[in-house]
């Protein structure tokens, strides 16, 4: 019976992954930053909740011993500026820590339960494609996003020795909190091809970036 992590399962795309992998029968680990969501999966089968925020390693280090096919990180803030003028020091500082930092310190904290020939994968966005953006704005998030891009190829580099496949995930625009309304994309639509592509990446052919339907999108 296969086991995954799930980082960021509160709600949205990350909670619709742990209930789905579950419902298959694996074995899922799914974290919480909040007291208050960690009981949201109290009945659900297959499913332990624990309490853990990206930016604290020691938090992440106390989870329970888990040994992982697979590590989904899905933690993430999004920000609004404009223009340059628009960007707050602090406000950058927390995005890029969330965004970009966090599923490294994951990695670097929990690759040791990371089965050899598994898989790690990090939500990334279109948005933080350097060569597709062509509307500018949103100065914090795509820049947090064009790291982490930058990250998971580093570790999908220096993972491929362990048969770890590594790669770098764009859910599409989905009806989320941070989606809005008016994203086309549903929640289950975005997670069912995003299960598909993670079953099919292999380490040494990882996928890179790529978006829920499986299309290699522009670093």
């Amino acid at each position: 019976m296969p086991n995954v992590i799930v980082i960021g399962a509160s709600r949205g795309i990350g909670r619709e992954l742990a209930t789905r992998y579950a419902a298959d029968g694996w074995q899922v680990l799914a974290t919480v930053r909040k007291a208050e969501d960690a009981g949201q999966f109290d009945g659900v089968a297959g499913v332990t909740t624990a309490i853990a925020d990206t930016g604290d390693a020691s938090s992440l280090a106390a989870l329970p011993e888990f040994a992982a096919d697979l590590i989904v990180v899905n933690a993430g803030v999004g920000s609004q500026e404009p223009k340059v003028a628009s960007i707050d020091p602090a406000n950058w500082t927390r995005v890029m820590t969330v965004n970009a930092l966090g599923p490294l310190l994951v990695a670097a904290t929990l690759g040791e339960r990371l089965k050899d020939g598994g898989t790690f994968v990090s939500l990334s966005s279109l948005m933080g494609s350097i060569a597709d953006n062509g509307a500018g704005g949103a100065y914090s998030y795509r820049m947090s996003k064009a790291a982490l891009n930058m990250g998971m190829q580093n570790l999908a580099l220096e993972w491929r020795a362990r048969g770890i496949a590594v790669a770098a995930l764009h859910p599409g625009w989905v009806k989320t909190d941070m989606g809005g309304g008016n994203a086309p994309l549903e929640i289950a639509d975005s997670v069912a091809g995003l299960r598909k592509v993670i079953a099919g990446l292999t380490a040494g052919k990882d996928a890179g970036f790529v978006d829920y339907s499986g299309k290699a999108l522009p670093w």
